[in-house]
């Protein structure tokens, strides 16, 4: 029997199939997760009433979308539409198979060390995964007879394209450091340098965490899904249970890009030594950064709006991929003159700095950004806005909006000026002819 379990198909067999059950778990309440978060953040209650805390409002909603009715466009092409969602789910799990999530049980190698497979080109394999992922968009938005979800896919494959590249590139200067593909050996060079790769490459980790955030389509970047456009994307046609498999792939791949950015950048399973503290506590450590980007990206959708299409291509082209390119470029130099890491992560992190900078002030000469006494002057407008009457021939909907409702990070308004409001004379002799 022993023999039997230290059999490498077997044991490859069956903690794939513990992965993807932590991961289906994980995808079921991520989203009970991120609707509590959210309320917190907009001053609600969130999903309290299935089972205590609302801990059974997964299992709710998976009932629900099992017995929704399973709708089949009559202008779809029928196969491509039922298999475009399980080709999102498929690719989904698929790329988190080389993600080492703890060390080894024992000083030697086993065929139950907690990694399902250690392959020399394990960073390789998640991209080239990853990348198949816009088919199932594509696909689906395609076979569903419908312009908006034809909309909705195109608008995908422009982004993955525009975003993969500066995502690929910011990891090359990991790669530089480590000399090696390997998840595995790449969680192992950061514990023989003593170092945490985040320090050695800031300004990778930036452009990481950003294109990440473009690639799963998640909030400011979920522009494949713009209901306010699109209806709801290349979601429109589907429902029930095809519809939760796009939902479930989404969240799978959030918990990929976050596992990934642990590994590379917060040193995977390690924490300074204390991963050998007690078996399985290296587990713990990977689960705990894991689970804080995905706050990271909960907070995102909770904090930003969804920005232009324009400007999310002007994003992808015309900054990160310069900053990507740059990196690479200060990446090599430090590497090929053998300068310690540290020359690398000031030079990134003065880059960051000098980019937060300038974006700040450009937003206050392009009128964008109030400054403090401008927005006071804007409030007292509103207020005299409010109180002055609605003169004939003009409706209250060319009033400007309050600025505290106003989107002024996007819209660009001129500087405010104070209006002061004017009685009509004839209402002001009407008064005074009834006093006398």
């Amino acid at each position: 029997m022993l023999e039997f379990l230290n059999n490498i198909y077997v044991a490859t067999v069956i903690k794939s199939a513990i992965v993807i059950f932590a991961l289906l778990t994980a995808f079921a309440y991520m989203t009970l997760i991120e609707r509590r978060v959210v309320a917190k953040m907009q001053g609600r209650i969130g999903p309290n009433r299935a089972g205590p805390l609302g801990m059974f409002q997964p299992v709710a909603d998976a009932i629900k979308m099992a017995f929704k009715e399973q709708i089949v466009p009559t202008q779809a092409q029928k196969v491509i539409y039922l298999i475009a969602p399980i080709i999102s789910v498929v690719v989904a799990l698929s790329a988190f198979a080389v993600v080492p999530i703890g060390a080894n049980w024992t000083n030697h190698p086993s065929v139950w060390d907690p990694v399902i497979g250690d392959i020399n080109v394990g960073l390789l394999w998640i991209l080239s995964i990853s990348s198949l992922a816009v088919y199932g968009i594509v696909l689906g938005g395609w076979s569903s007879g419908n312009r908006y979800s034809l909309l909705g896919s195109l608008r995908s494959a422009a982004q993955m394209v525009s975003y993969e590249t500066s995502l690929g590139l910011a990891l090359s200067g990991v790669l530089m450091w480590t000399g090696a593909l390997s998840m595995v050996t790449i969680v192992h060079q950061q514990l023989s340098q003593g170092i945490w790769f985040i320090v050695a490459q800031p300004l990778g980790f930036v452009i990481y965490i950003i294109a990440g955030t473009a690639e799963v389509n998640r909030a400011p970047f979920d522009l494949p899904e713009a209901e306010q456009e699109l209806t709801a994307g290349y979601l429109t046609e589907y429902s029930g249970l095809r519809w939760s498999l796009y939902q479930m792939a989404e969240y799978i791949n959030m918990i990929t890009v976050s596992a990934v950015a642990s590994t590379l950048f917060l040193g995977g399973w390690s924490l300074f030594g204390l991963e050998r503290l007690f078996p399985g506590f290296s587990i713990l450590i990977f689960l705990a950064k894991v689970a804080l980007f995905l706050f990271m990206f909960i907070w995102l959708r909770a904090t930003l709006p969804r920005i232009r299409y324009d400007r999310l291509m002007r994003l992808g082209w015309q900054v990160l991929l310069p900053l990507a390119v740059l990196n690479v470029v200060i990446s090599a130099v430090c590497v090929a003159l053998h300068l310690p890491w540290w020359v690398n992560g000031i030079v990134g992190l003065l880059i960051v700095v000098g980019l937060l900078f300038f974006i700040r002030r450009q937003s206050f000469i392009t009128g964008t950004r109030f400054t403090t006494s401008e927005a006071m002057l804007q409030d007292q407008v509103d207020q005299a806005q409010e109180q002055a009457p609605v003169q004939a021939g003009h409706s209250t909907a060319a009033r400007h909006a309050h600025s505290s409702v106003r989107l002024a990070k996007f819209e660009r308004i001129g500087a405010p000026q104070l209006v002061v409001p004017v009685v009509e004379e004839k209402k002001e002799q009407d008064i005074i002819a009834a006093k006398v």
